[in-house]
């Protein structure tokens, strides 16, 4: 389940949602004081398993990749 990590430019809450799709528009509202006026960052990993686990795997030839 992809992260997507938002940022309130009204109040400056941080937070981050986690969805079974794409996120929309109007998804991206403030959880604080419900502004609409939120900007989209890059989400920190995925929902596996009930743990936050990171997209790139680190270390030489990770992914079957030579």
């Amino acid at each position: 389940m992809p992260t997507y990590d938002l940022t309130c430019k009204d109040c400056g809450e941080h937070s981050e949602k986690f969805m079974m799709r794409l996120i929309r528009e109007e998804d991206k509202v403030c959880s604080s004081c419900g502004s609409t006026n939120v900007s989209q960052g890059l989400g920190g990993g995925y929902l596996s398993g009930g743990t936050v686990t990171s997209e790139i795997e680190s270390g030489c030839g990770g992914g079957g990749f030579s």
